[in-house]
């Protein structure tokens, strides 16, 4: 049976992004981060939304036949695409490094924060078990801009992530 490799990557998305960019705000928590869209009466503002989108087979291995430390078995490249959303109310403000920020410029702090964090995230924190990431790919943000009938500032990008799925 395959690990549980994909809950595995969307928690240590959603704890280890959360935990970083949330850990260079004054509160230490004042974005939220959701894994799907949350119902509108319970949604808190600035939110992350990582949804995930896609997943399957990138790659059939050669022979299918893998060794993973001292085991051998089968396996793939295995793919998983998420569409990454920001959400930002107008009177949102966040003090980071005794700076306030606020519309467009907070925005722009999370874009670049979350495209860093994901980059850079050590999934071995929250791996249970040997996971082997390969590629990782943010696809740039998109759709950045303001919307007035709601007073929203907001942004999405894409991104992929491939890792060796091993099965007994």
């Amino acid at each position: 049976m395959a690990k549980d490799f994909l809950n595995v990557i969307e928690r240590a998305l959603l704890m280890g992004v959360s935990d970083k960019i949330n850990g260079a705000t004054a509160s230490g928590s004042d974005i939220h981060f959701y894994g799907e869209f949350p119902e509108a009466e319970e949604v808190k503002f600035p939110a992350v939304v990582i949804q995930q989108v896609a997943s399957g087979f990138a790659e059939q291995m050669m022979g299918q036949k893998m060794t993973l430390g001292s085991g051998s078995g089968t396996g793939e490249i295995y793919g998983i695409a998420y569409n990454i959303h920001i959400i930002c109310e107008r009177d949102n403000e966040i003090t980071i490094g005794g700076e306030v920020y606020k519309q467009r410029k907070l925005l722009n702090w999370i874009m670049l924060n979350i495209a860093n964090e994901i980059t850079d995230l050590d999934f071995s924190s929250y791996q249970e078990e040997s996971m082997e990431v390969l590629e990782r790919r943010l696809m740039g943000w998109r759709d950045i801009g303001y919307m007035p009938e709601f007073q929203w500032y907001g942004a999405s990008c894409d991104y992929t992530l491939t890792f060796k799925n091993y099965r007994s």
